[in-house]
């Protein structure tokens, strides 16, 4: 028997639209430098502040997240408590604002010990959108994490069902002007 957790996803474009439509009092995005540079960042919040919706940013995101990245972003959602968490970018923003989800569910445990076997309980504090910048990973429709352990010097893949995206928004808006090469990729 096969079993399929799968995101909602709204795909095209004008999808970000979406995000006007979201219940919510304040929205964590998780994200990178480069994201934020190039103004992505900014056109979510603005779609939140015209729906009266509040937002955070955390633009600290590495290619291959750290731990210590993870944590510090949980800190963050923990100081700010979000009802709604956005990955916004690559797989890294994206695994990232999983594994920074879980950890603000779940600051009990420790992002090592996230595994498919556990019944994590999440969804009691916020909700997980995933908005892709790229063709890619997946991982805006998947449940794996990969991070980096950087002090034992190695990649850490981590998951479980509950970490699936409750919504995916794929919209060309973040790629239509990308080189051909990176789409290609």
């Amino acid at each position: 028997m096969w079993f399929f957790n799968c995101p909602e996803f709204f795909f095209g474009e004008d999808a970000l639209s979406q995000l006007e439509m979201l219940s919510a009092k304040c929205v964590f995005i998780v994200t990178d430098a480069n994201i934020a540079r190039l103004g992505f960042a900014d056109l979510v919040q603005k779609i939140l502040t015209d729906a009266d919706i509040e937002s955070q940013l955390f633009a600290e995101v590495e290619p291959d997240p750290s731990l210590q990245t993870v944590q510090r972003g949980a800190k963050a959602m923990l100081a700010y408590e979000p009802d709604w968490i956005i990955g916004l970018g690559g797989g890294s923003s994206m695994d990232a604002a999983k594994a920074m989800w879980i950890l603000y569910e779940r600051p009990d445990i420790e992002p090592e010990s996230i595994s498919p076997m556990e019944d994590l309980g999440l969804r009691k504090k916020a909700r997980l959108i995933c908005i892709p910048t790229t063709a890619g990973t997946g991982a805006e429709s998947n449940y794996g994490i990969v991070l980096t352990d950087t002090a034992e010097k190695r990649k850490l893949t981590l998951g479980s069902r509950e970490a699936t995206p409750d919504m995916a928004i794929v919209d060309p808006v973040f790629t239509q002007n990308l080189p051909a090469f990176i789409t290609a990729d």
